[in-house]
């Protein structure tokens, strides 16, 4: 479903066809919320869940590199050959070394601590948890399973109490039990092994 597409079925399920007194950027804020909301409790239930990658590269003699804007969790990072970079605590450096080749990084906030500072560029793949963008345009689509679309619609509409009274412990239930249906979902191994012996990673393009 779409932004549209969910403020729609929100303005259904609040009897509110018109833009008055809801106008679509009010809804979309309520709506926007609830997302984050959904966001944080499919992380807590499952961090692996939203994991991606991208290019982190180094500047000739620069300590630091900045991390995508939509890095929360840096997993690990990898050469050009595969390997992976050593995480080392930025108290362990060596900083009377020549710059060469990292051979070790910490992560400092925003960005990447390399040890030894790097004589050149060079280019690794960051492994990492993200946050999925915020809905901005009408045509956009929620980082979500597709049959859990909805959840925020009914979310929106027990979030800003815009139901009749008589309907909200009825809309409450049903978004309770989405959640709980999605959560349940996103928990399932998506191979046929164990979690400890294989992790499914379910990686943004």
């Amino acid at each position: 479903m779409t932004l549209t597409q969910i403020r729609s079925l929100l303005r259904v399920i609040a009897d509110c066809p018109h833009q008055t007194p809801w106008k679509d950027a009010n809804l979309n804020t309520i709506i926007f919320s609830v997302y984050r909301e959904v966001v944080n409790e499919i992380t807590r239930r499952n961090p692996d869940y939203y994991i991606t990658t991208d290019t982190v590269s180094t500047t000739a003699s620069t300590e630091f590199s900045d991390l995508p804007d939509d890095c929360t969790i840096l997993k690990k990072l990898t050469d050009s050959d595969g390997n992976t970079l050593n995480w080392v605590h930025n108290s362990q450096f060596d900083h009377t070394v020549a710059e060469a080749k990292p051979q070790r990084f910490d992560r400092a906030g925003s960005q990447v601590w390399w040890n030894p500072v790097p004589d050149t560029v060079y280019a690794y793949t960051a492994f990492y948890h993200y946050q999925p963008d915020d809905l901005s345009a009408d045509s956009d689509v929620p980082d979500l399973p597709v049959n859990f679309h909805d959840i925020l619609a009914y979310g929106a509409a027990v979030k800003a109490r815009i139901v009749k009274e008589d309907k909200i412990n009825e809309y409450m239930a049903t978004y309770q039990g989405m959640l709980d249906n999605l959560l349940h979902q996103v928990s399932i191994s998506q191979t046929n092994n164990a979690r400890r012996v294989l992790r499914a990673y379910n990686i943004k393009e």
